[in-house]
């Protein structure tokens, strides 16, 4: 199952504050954003949390979502604001599985502004110190006469993935505990355990990885091969075979739990003749995005 986007977006627009002393000399933009960096990073590094990294095509939806602010008045948040935003991410060429952002305005020098919103706005300063996003864009403006910031944090789609799928690196892991979860589920009904082959594994694995490559999504590969053509390939010769296949799934239990709800995978995960398994586990990104393919092989010598 593909996981939903996560969009979350608190607009936080303080009162103007106006600090004591004589005005500094005006600061570059980007002079501005790589101080307010380094003070929002140094609050991360307070808690215990990895750095920020400025990127320029969240600069440049934090840019818009500025000027849009300003041309406003004020930030406004309508029922076409994520759309709007969703398509600024598309067109700077960056895909986000979750974004957040924050606005400010004050005549604040940068450390000021960012005590202000920690003293005074929790919510954004929650967002600023959050461990799941990795990189912000900032977006400078004025309303009013007065200097207007959007601290714009995002996290990549392909870090998301990365992150959910990191227990299936170790291959030989997940398929001990496939086999685990199988076996429990068979033990249920009184079969006979399976166990590992590796011919089986490596005919899966080369299904999965084909289906990855490929993008498709079926048992009879792009070249008409069937379950039965790809393990007597990899050198077991079945009296009887099966394959269940899935997507989507970022775990073992998750995909055993939907082979479950299905009649016809049920069925192949407990036909008592089976004694032998493999599995095969491909995670990638293809024509249809980012995505884990799952092959499971039955055979009976």
């Amino acid at each position: 199952m593909i996981q939903p986007t996560l969009i979350v977006l608190l607009l936080t627009l303080a009162a103007p504050q106006v600090v004591g002393g004589p005005p500094s000399p005006a600061l570059s933009p980007e002079t501005v954003r790589q101080q307010l960096l380094a003070i929002v990073n140094a609050e991360r590094a307070a808690a215990g949390v990895s750095p920020l990294h400025l990127r320029e095509p969240l600069n440049r939806v934090a840019q818009q979502n500025a000027e849009e602010a300003r041309d406003n008045q004020g930030a406004v948040y309508d029922e076409q604001a994520i759309p709007r935003i969703q398509a600024r991410l598309r067109k700077a060429g960056y895909e986000a599985h979750g974004w957040h952002q924050a606005f400010a305005s004050g005549k604040e020098e940068p450390v000021a502004l960012v005590a202000w919103i920690k003293a005074e706005s929790p919510d954004a300063y929650k967002s600023l110190i959050d461990p799941d996003y990795k990189e912000l864009g900032i977006g400078i403006s004025e309303i009013r006469g007065t200097p207007l910031y959007d601290f714009f944090l995002a996290w990549r789609e392909s870090e998301s993935f990365a992150r959910q799928t990191a227990p299936l690196a170790d291959l030989a892991q997940a398929r001990t505990a496939m086999l685990a979860r199988v076996n429990a589920e068979r033990a249920k009904e009184g079969r006979p355990p399976l166990q590992l082959d590796p011919r089986l594994n490596q005919a899966a694995q080369r299904h999965a990885e084909d289906m990855l490559l490929h993008s498709y999504y079926s048992h009879s590969s792009l070249k008409g091969t069937t379950p039965g053509d790809r393990v007597r390939k990899s050198g077991y010769v079945p009296h009887l075979v099966a394959e269940n296949i899935a997507r989507g799934a970022f775990t073992v239990d998750e995909a055993v739990d939907n082979w479950m709800l299905s009649r016809e995978h049920r069925a192949n995960l407990l036909h008592p003749a089976f004694r032998d398994f493999g599995a095969g586990i491909a995670v990638g990104r293809n024509s249809v995005g980012y995505t884990v393919l799952w092959v499971q092989d039955f055979g009976a010598p």
